[in-house]
C-alpha cells in the first residue's frame, strides 16, 4: 500500500469507514458490568462505537449475575476458555475480573485476532456510558421544557412568527399554520407576506407592506408596533395589531425579528364607543352654551333680516344679499337643532316591537314614494323571530334614514333589500344595498358624529341611528365593500318570555313566530 499524501490527507475515524460488528465475549462481572451489558444493548451508543453484539459471558461469580445474564439469554461459561471453544467467532474480549493473574493469563492465550480491553481500559467505557446518560437526562429535560415552551406559545390566540433578516420564516406557532390550513413545514422559507392570512383564501399582505414594523425593527434594532386595519369576507372592518422584536445573538448582532399579529377588532370597537360616549358628553355641555351664545343672536339676525326684506328702499341687489343672510341664518338655526337633538337623552319609552311588520310598513312606505324612480324595494322576512325591545316609530325612521342613505349610494336606482332574521340570540332588522360602497377610511369613522362623505348635512346620520338603537339595548354593525355595496345591521335586544312592559300609547301586535 503506498504512503498516504500528509498534505492533502484529511482526519477521520476508522469507524467512519468500516461496517465491521464486534463479537464481544464479557470475562468477569466486576465493577461496570452493568454498565458495559447497557451499552452493548443500548441502540443510543451506536453513534458512538462500532456495532457490538454480545456473544457470551465467562467467569460471571455471584449466582445472581448468572440468573441475570442467562435471564437475557446470553450464553454462560465458567472459564473464558470454554467460551472461546463454543464461541470462535468472538473477536473482542472485556475482562472485568480485577485480579492481574487472570488478565495475565488471558493475555497469553488469546488469539492474535480477538482485541482485549482490560478492566483499567474498561473505565472508558463507563465514562462513556456514564456522558451518554447525562447527556440523555438533559436531552429530555430539554425536550420537556421545549414542549412546555411550544404548548405555552401554541396556545396563545396571537400569530407569532420568528422571521430572518430577509423575511422569510425561521419558525411560527400553531395558530398561524391552522388559520392559513397548511401544516408547519409547508411555510418554513417562505416570506412573511406569503404566510400571513386573514383565511385560508385571503392573504393578510399582498406583499412586503413597509408599514409593518418588521422594517422599523430591521432598520433600528429595536421594538416597534403598528396598527392595520383590513376587511373580512363579510366587508367588516378588522383592527390589528403588530408587534415587531428584535433577536440578538450572543455576540450582540441581531439575526432574526419576532413578529405577532394580534386582532382588536372587539376591543377597539368598544374603545371607540367610549371614545364616543365621552365625545356625546362634551356635545351636550357645549349644546347648552350654543342655545344660549348662539340662537339668541340668531334670532336677532333673522328679525332684522326680515324686517329689512320687508322694506321697500332696498335695490334688488341688496335684497339678494339679504335673502342669503336669511337663508344662510336659517341653516345654522337647522345645524343648531340637529346638534341638541343629537346630544339630547331621548325620553322614547322603549317596549315590545313587531321588527316583521315595521319593516314590511318601511318598504310599502318606501315602495310608494320611491318605487317609479328606478328603485326596487326586496323585503325578506323571517316569520319565527321573537320581538325587539324600541319604538316602532323610531326604529322605522331609522329604517327609512338607511333606506335613503342606500338610495344616495346609487343615484342611478337599483335594488335595496330589507331583511329580518336573528345573529346569536337578537332579533337583527339589515339594510342591503349594491352602492358605492365604502374604503377602510370611511368605515372607520362611519358612527362619528359630524362625519359625512355625501358633501351635505352634518353628519349625524348614522350616528343618531347608532344613538337612539343603543338606547334601546340593542347595537348597530356595518359591513361594505368599495364598488359592491353596504349592508347597516340593527341588532335589538330580545322581549323575554313573561315580560308585559310594552310602549306607552302602542298597543303590543301579536308576535309572528313567537316572542
Amino acid at each position: 500500500m503506498s504512503e498516504p499524501d500528509t498534505d492533502t490527507q484529511t482526519e477521520y475515524c476508522l469507524w467512519d469507514t468500516s461496517d465491521r460488528e464486534f463479537h464481544v465475549g464479557i470475562v468477569g462481572t466486576g465493577p461496570g458490568f452493568m454498565s458495559i451489558l447497557d451499552i452493548l444493548k443500548n441502540e443510543q451508543y451506536q453513534d458512538f462505537l462500532p456495532g457490538l453484539k454480545l456473544a457470551a459471558v465467562a467467569d460471571p461469580g455471584l449466582m445472581a449475575n448468572r440468573e441475570y445474564v442467562k435471564g437475557l439469554g446470553v450464553p454462560v461459561y465458567e472459564t473464558f476458555q470454554e467460551m472461546l471453544a463454543a464461541h470462535p467467532e468472538i473477536d473482542l474480549v472485556v475482562e472485568l475480573v480485577g485480579a492481574r493473574f487472570k488478565l495475565k493469563t488471558i493475555r497469553s492465550i488469546l488469539p492474535d485476532n480477538v482485541s482485549l480491553i482490560d478492566h483499567n481500559a474498561a473505565f472508558f467505557l463507563c465514562g462513556l456510558h456514564n456522558m451518554l446518560q447525562v447527556s440523555t437526562h438533559c436531552q429530555v429535560d430539554l425536550d420537556q421544557h421545549k414542549a412546555l415552551l411550544n404548548a405555552i406559545i401554541d396556545e396563545v390566540r396571537d400569530d407569532i412568527l420568528l422571521l430572518d433578516k430577509e423575511g422569510r420564516v425561521v419558525d411560527l406557532n400553531k395558530n398561524v399554520s391552522q388559520r392559513i390550513g397548511k401544516q408547519k413545514a409547508e411555510l418554513l422559507g417562505l416570506p412573511c407576506w406569503q404566510v400571513q392570512a386573514l383565511d385560508e383564501s385571503r392573504p393578510f399582505c399582498c406583499g412586503p407592506d413597509k408599514a409593518c414594523p418588521f422594517f422599523a425593527t430591521l432598520g433600528t434594532g429595536r421594538e416597534a408596533e403598528a396598527m392595520l386595519t383590513r376587511v373580512d369576507a363579510e366587508g367588516r372592518l378588522m383592527y390589528f395589531r403588530i408587534y415587531s422584536y428584535p433577536i440578538f445573538n450572543p455576540h450582540g448582532h441581531m439575526t432574526h425579528v419576532m413578529v405577532m399579529r394580534r386582532d382588536i377588532t372587539r376591543r377597539t370597537y368598544r374603545e371607540r364607543h367610549q371614545q364616543q360616549a365621552e365625545k356625546l358628553a362634551v356635545i351636550g355641555e357645549m349644546s347648552m352654551y350654543l342655545a344660549h351664545e348662539i340662537r339668541n343672536p340668531l334670532f336677532a339676525i333673522s328679525g332684522f333680516t326680515k324686517s329689512l326684506l320687508e322694506s321697500g328702499n332696498l335695490t334688488e341687489k341688496e335684497r339678494e344679499k339679504l335673502r342669503i343672510i336669511a337663508d344662510e341664518a336659517k341653516r345654522l338655526d337647522h345645524m343648531l337643532s340637529s346638534i341638541l337633538s343629537f346630544s339630547r337623552q331621548t325620553q322614547t319609552v322603549s317596549g315590545p316591537v313587531d321588527i316583521n311588520r315595521v319593516a314590511e310598513e318601511t318598504v310599502e312606505l318606501m315602495r310608494i314614494g320611491y318605487a317609479d324612480k328606478g328603485y326596487r324595494f326586496v323585503l325578506n322576512v323571517d316569520p319565527n323571530i321573537p320581538r325587539g325591545r324600541g319604538e316602532s316609530e323610531t326604529v322605522k325612521q331609522c329604517l327609512v334614514n338607511l333606506m335613503m342613505n342606500s338610495m344616495e349610494a346609487m343615484p342611478r336606482g337599483g335594488e335595496i333589500v330589507l331583511r329580518t332574521g336573528m345573529e346569536e340570540d337578537r332579533p337583527i332588522i339589515e339594510v342591503i344595498d349594491a352602492g358605492r360602497g365604502m374604503n377602510q377610511s370611511e368605515m372607520d369613522r362611519v358612527f362619528s358624529p359630524f362625519h359625512t362623505t355625501k358633501g351635505r348635512g352634518y353628519g349625524l346620520g348614522l350616528a343618531m341611528i347608532k344613538k337612539m338603537i343603543e338606547e334601546f339595548g340593542g347595537h348597530v354593525t356595518l359591513a361594505s365593500k368599495e364598488g359592491r355595496g353596504t349592508a347597516v345591521t340593527l341588532h335589538f335586544a330580545p322581549i323575554l318570555a313573561g315580560e308585559e312592559e310594552r310602549p306607552a300609547g302602542d298597543e303590543i301586535p301579536s308576535p309572528r313566530g313567537g316572542a
